[in-house]
């Protein structure tokens, strides 16, 4: 790599690191400096197209010399991110940390746009909710407030300057003007496409069979039905196939696999049309354009009553209740456009699962839910972790570790 390109790289990730995470008192600037200069070009394998591997990758070729080969058993984007809801927002209701790591990845999906001078197209739009009464709502503005979140509450007459044409409101509603949302194939295939651009190898329609491990018990690479992959460091990013593959190598990935319902309706043409993310007890739903917006739906069993094509008319149904009163002609030429079920990786704690697994320093995994609120920030921090060697703190909470 010529200086120049490689003093640019070390200064982004040097502003990077300095701007967000906060050097701690051990890890003295000038010592991760000079660890930078002496890196050795690493081989890096990551399994899994989706939003995080995707992310992950682009991390690596901007800020790093690493060698990097994106290995997917379809396409970028086929699997669960495509049917994600796509809601770039904090965590209610757990642990503080946990949301303060989601509200710090929002700040990265800003970074990370603005370095890509807006080619992502987020969308900041805010999120409206309210729970199930006045008394709820406000106990949650106070408890986010409390944590320094963004968040404001509406009346019934602030709300409607928002959202003119919502109906069956209550009183009291919460704003978080920061939260947003995002078009999962659209930032993947953008993404995609500049990691390629910077060198990344990317291989579709390559399935990984099993985890190469030496004698020693450390993984050395991937076999795939074309060839054998070797890298100094395995990354799985494939969702709820991780716990497959870990299988390969007797290791029980504390994870389920739950299905959810995202749904996709068409409408008249309208810009005034949930110009918000609105999420409530009965429904959440986001635009997408003028004409479309999506519906995010509890998936409950595979009984003839509960099939996700009927869901979505009783979503149907639920939400033309709450735009019929001042839309009438909008509410109604709302129809179900399409209905998709995705398989959602949870950790059997919900919280996320990421960093080298136990004693195998080849091998490192990423496993959580929230993938797409927080795809940029775990993925600088592993990317820190798996170059330097050095554990972030930000991530001690989140070790596979925790289960055993």
């Amino acid at each position: 790599m010529q200086p120049v390109k490689q003093q640019l790289k070390l200064s982004i990730l040097n502003s990077l690191i300095e701007s967000f995470y906060h050097i701690q008192n051990n890890m003295k600037f000038d010592l991760l400096m000079r660890q930078k200069l002496k890196m050795k070009e690493k081989k890096i394998v990551i399994v899994g197209a989706g939003i995080v591997g995707v992310t992950l990758a682009w991390y690596f070729a901007t800020y790093s010399d690493a060698e990097v080969t994106l290995l997917d058993q379809k396409q970028a984007g086929s699997g669960v991110s495509q049917h994600s809801f796509a809601w770039l927002n904090v965590s209610y209701g757990r642990p503080d940390a946990y949301q303060k790591l989601r509200s710090k990845s929002l700040n990265e999906w800003r970074r990370l746009d603005a370095e890509m001078h807006g080619a992502l197209k987020i969308h900041w739009r805010g999120a409206i909710s309210w729970q199930e009464t006045n008394a709820e709502t406000l106990q949650f503005i106070q408890s986010h407030s409390e944590l320094s979140f963004n968040i404001e509450s509406l009346t019934k007459e602030n709300l409607a300057k928002k959202e003119p044409l919502l109906d069956k409101a209550p009183n009291i509603v919460a704003f978080a003007g920061e939260e947003g949302a995002i078009d999962p194939i659209w930032v993947i295939q953008t993404l995609l496409q500049d990691a390629i651009k910077k060198g990344v190898s990317y291989c579709q329609e390559t399935k990984v069979s099993k985890i190469l491990q030496n004698e020693s018990g450390q993984t050395i690479g991937v076999r795939t039905q074309d060839k054998d992959y070797f890298a100094d460091k395995v990354v799985l990013t494939a969702g709820v196939v991780n716990k497959d593959l870990l299988q390969t190598i007797n290791i029980e990935l504390p994870l389920a696999s739950l299905p959810a319902i995202i749904i996709r309706f068409k409408h008249e043409k309208s810009d005034q049309f949930a110009q918000h993310i609105i999420s409530t007890p009965e429904m959440e739903i986001r635009s997408i354009d003028s004409e479309h917006f999506l519906a995010a739906e509890d998936y409950i069993d595979d009984t003839a009553v509960n099939t996700p094509e009927l869901i979505a008319l009783n979503a149907l149904k639920t939400i033309q209740a709450h735009f019929n009163a001042i839309a009438p002609t909008l509410a109604s030429s709302i129809t179900v456009d399409h209905v998709a079920v995705g398989m959602r990786p949870i950790p059997f704690d919900d919280m996320p699962i990421v960093g080298t697994m136990n004693d195998d320093s080849g091998l490192y995994l990423i496993s959580m839910h929230a993938a797409v609120t927080l795809a940029p920030l775990i993925s600088c921090l592993a990317m820190q972790e798996i170059l330097y060697e050095q554990e972030s703190p930000e991530l001690f909470s989140y070790r596979i570790t925790r289960f055993q």
